[in-house]
């Protein structure tokens, strides 16, 4: 069975050619165990968590956070620790997966440096306070943003997408992290993730899409799905020289580490 481990289904869903219901039946007919509904604003919080609400069945789970290049005034904030502290209480609080996703964007600084710090040392702390895993997006800002986790002493979740070579994955490894990779891994020119990918043992990978961005080859160009996962996880199979069946079982019960009972 297949997983996508950070999806945006609220993203894609904003291209009308497509449907709620078609999502989750190609979710079932292309063998997806599990999906992953991933937050990157305080005002998609309700969202995300209703969408799974209404798709549990279908192995959806739910992240609450705000990415770095998106507002993070104290208003916000304020909102996703109050909304977080609700969903832990509530009656599905085993959907809500994690905090994030969160981090350091210095390639797009759609917000200042500081802005994103703060943003990222606040969730850090949520996280920790409800023993949540942290679900990163590091971009341009790999070094600062494993200074800034060792300094707030975090070791728990994702390094999603993840953007270096087997020495950063090392270093990501070492804090307790589990590194996922996207369809970016399976361009010819991305030699690095290359190294990495073959680099992370089976027990501390996970994969996913990033949808509706990064569509793996051969459907590059196109508007990414989950359903394409199946790209990615071949190429990784075939680049760690492993049969895919032993990939896909490894990344599951990588995954299922994650979840809360």
């Amino acid at each position: 069975m297949l997983l996508d481990s950070h999806c945006h289904f609220d993203i894609i869903l904003e291209d009308k050619k497509i449907t709620e219901e078609d999502l989750i039946r190609s979710l079932k007919y292309n063998n997806i165990e599990y999906g992953v509904q991933v937050s990157i604003d305080a005002k998609g919080l309700e969202w995300s968590r209703d969408f799974v609400k209404r798709n549990y069945k279908n192995g959806l789970y739910y992240t609450l956070g705000i990415h770095p290049s998106s507002n993070a005034d104290e208003a916000s904030l304020e909102k996703l620790a109050s909304f977080t502290g609700k969903e832990m209480e509530g009656k599905f609080n085993s959907l809500l997966l994690g905090i994030g996703e969160c981090g350091l964007d210095f390639y797009r600084m759609k917000q200042s440096e500081d802005i994103q710090r703060r943003s990222f040392e606040y969730q850090i702390d949520l996280a920790k306070k409800h023993k949540l895993p942290l679900i990163i997006h590091l971009r341009d800002a790999m070094e600062e943003g494993i200074d800034l986790l060792k300094k707030k002493r975090a070791g728990h979740g994702i390094m999603h997408c993840f953007a270096g070579d087997s020495a950063a994955a090392k270093r990501v490894l070492d804090m307790g992290f589990m590194i996922s990779f996207a369809g970016n891994v399976t361009y010819k020119n991305a030699v690095e993730l290359h190294d990495a990918a073959a680099y992370v043992p089976l027990d501390r990978i996970l994969i996913e899409t990033d949808s509706p961005f990064l569509t793996p080859v051969p459907l590059r160009g196109k508007p990414n799905v989950p359903e394409y996962i199946k790209h990615t996880f071949k190429f990784i199979a075939d680049l760690k020289k492993v049969p895919q069946s032993k990939l896909e079982d490894s990344v599951s019960e990588n995954f299922r580490k994650l979840i809360r009972k």
